[in-house]
C-alpha cells in the first residue's frame, strides 16, 4: 500500500514539474511576442496595417493628379506592367513614367520593420513585378505606393489596377523607347468622347473595368483637363536606372529629379520628339547672385553641377530680385532646372555668346546656400 502511495506521489510531482515548464515556456514566449511588439513599436489591435499603409482609404483628387496604374494577371496575379501617370490641371500636361516591373528594390530597415509587424509575407529586397505574392489583396498596390515613394523620395497619389487584357486595349509599348503610352483606341475614343461632351461618361465607363483607392467621384474633378488634352503633347519616359543579370535597378536620385522636374514643367507647347534635346545638360550656363545673399551664386552653381550640368561662369547681378529668373536663348530650355527653385519663371531672350542658359538666383532662393 506504501508502494503505491509513492508511485502516485512520483506521478503527481513529475506532472506538476511538467505543467510549470509548460507555462515557463509559454511565458517566455508571451514575453518574447510583447518585446518584439514593442521593438517594432506596434500595438496588438489588429491595426498594423493601417500603420503602415499610411495611403490606405479615400483619397482626394489633387491639382497634380499622381496615379500609379497597375496591369496584373488575372490568372498568376503577377504584375506585368506599372506606370505612373501624372495629369497636372494648372498646366494641363500629362506624362506617363514606365516603372520597369522587373525592378528590385531593397527596402529600409524602418519599412521592412514596420511590414513585418503588419504580418506582410515580403523579403527586405522586393521585386515589383511580385508584390502580389507578399501581400494581401489590394493592400499589394498601395504597399507598391509606399515602397516607391520611400525609396525615391516622391508623393504618389493614388492607384489604379486592371487585368492585363483591360491594360493592353489602353496602352502599348513603345519598341524604339520602351515607354509605356496611351493607345491609338484610347486616345480615339477620348477624343470622341471630348468632341460630345462626354468625357465623365468615357471615365464612368472606363471606372468599370478596374479598380482604384480613387473614387470615380473624384476622378471626374480631372475631367476638364482629360477634355482638353493635345494627344501630340503627351510627354513618355522610363524611370532611370540599370539592368543588370536580368533585374532592374532604380536610379533613386535621378528618379527623383525625374519626378520633380516633371511636376514643375510648364506647359507643354512642343511634341516631346521636338523637344527631346532640349535638356540643360550639355548647354552652357551662367549664374548670377541677384539673392543679396553671399556665395549663392557658387553654391546654385555647385547644385547644378551634381544634377550633370555645366556651369561656365557665376557672377552677381547689379540688383537684388524676389523670384529667380531663369533666361534661355531656345524655347523650352530650361524646365528641367525649374525644380531647384521656387516660383521661378523662365524667359526666352537673347544671352552673351557661349551663354545658352542665365540662371538669376533671387532672395526667395537664398536658402539654397545651405542646400550643400
Amino acid at each position: 500500500m506504501k508502494k503505491k502511495k509513492s508511485m502516485g506521489r512520483i506521478v503527481i510531482v513529475m506532472f506538476l514539474r511538467s505543467f510549470f515548464v509548460v507555462m515557463l515556456l509559454l511565458a517566455a514566449g508571451i514575453l518574447s511576442y510583447m518585446a518584439t511588439m514593442k521593438y517594432y513599436e506596434v500595438k496588438d489591435d489588429g491595426a498594423g496595417k493601417d500603420k503602415v499603409l499610411d495611403i490606405v482609404g479615400d483619397v482626394t483628387a489633387d491639382a497634380i493628379s499622381r496615379n500609379i496604374i497597375y496591369s496584373y494577371n488575372a490568372e498568376t496575379k503577377e504584375i506585368e506592367a506599372m506606370v505612373i501617370e501624372i495629369l497636372n490641371t494648372g498646366s494641363g500636361n500629362l506624362d506617363y513614367i514606365t516603372v520597369p516591373v522587373n525592378s528590385q528594390i531593397t527596402l529600409s530597415n524602418e519599412i521592412y520593420k514596420r511590414m513585418c509587424a503588419a504580418g506582410a509575407d515580403a523579403p527586405q529586397i522586393v521585386t515589383l513585378s511580385l508584390l502580389n505574392n507578399y501581400f494581401d489583396n489590394d493592400s499589394a498596390y498601395e504597399y507598391g505606393i509606399l515602397i516607391l515613394e520611400d525609396y525615391i523620395g516622391i508623393d504618389i497619389g493614388y492607384y489604379t489596377s486592371m487585368e492585363s487584357g483591360v491594360f493592353n486595349s489602353m496602352f502599348v509599348v513603345s519598341e524604339e523607347t520602351g515607354c509605356i503610352e496611351p493607345s491609338a483606341q484610347l486616345i480615339s475614343e477620348a477624343q470622341t468622347a471630348a468632341l460630345n461632351d462626354e468625357m465623365d461618361d468615357f471615365i464612368k465607363t472606363r471606372y468599370s473595368s478596374l479598380k482604384s483607392n480613387l473614387k470615380v467621384k473624384s476622378k471626374l474633378k480631372y475631367s476638364d483637363t482629360y477634355k482638353n488634352l493635345n494627344p501630340e503633347l503627351i510627354y513618355k519616359s522610363v524611370m532611370p536606372g540599370v539592368t543588370d543579370g536580368g533585374q532592374y535597378t532604380i536610379d533613386a536620385e535621378a528618379a527623383k529629379i525625374q519626378y520633380e522636374t516633371i511636376l514643375s514643367q510648364p506647359s507643354y507647347t512642343v511634341a516631346q520628339s521636338e523637344s527631346a534635346n532640349l535638356t540643360s545638360k550639355g548647354k552652357n550656363i551662367k549664374v548670377l547672385n541677384g539673392s543679396g545673399t553671399e556665395g549663392i551664386a557658387a553654391a546654385v552653381k555647385a547644385i547644378l553641377e551634381d544634377s550633370g550640368m555645366t556651369v561656365v561662369k557665376i557672377a552677381d547681378n547689379p540688383q537684388v530680385i524676389e523670384n529667380t529668373i531663369i533666361y534661355v536663348n531656345k524655347e523650352g530650355l530650361g524646365t528641367d532646372i525649374l525644380y531647384h527653385f521656387n516660383n521661378a519663371q523662365i524667359e526666352k531672350t537673347e544671352l552673351d555668346e557661349g551663354i545658352d542658359i542665365m540662371v538669376v538666383v533671387g532672395s526667395s532662393d537664398s536658402e539654397l546656400i545651405n542646400a550643400r
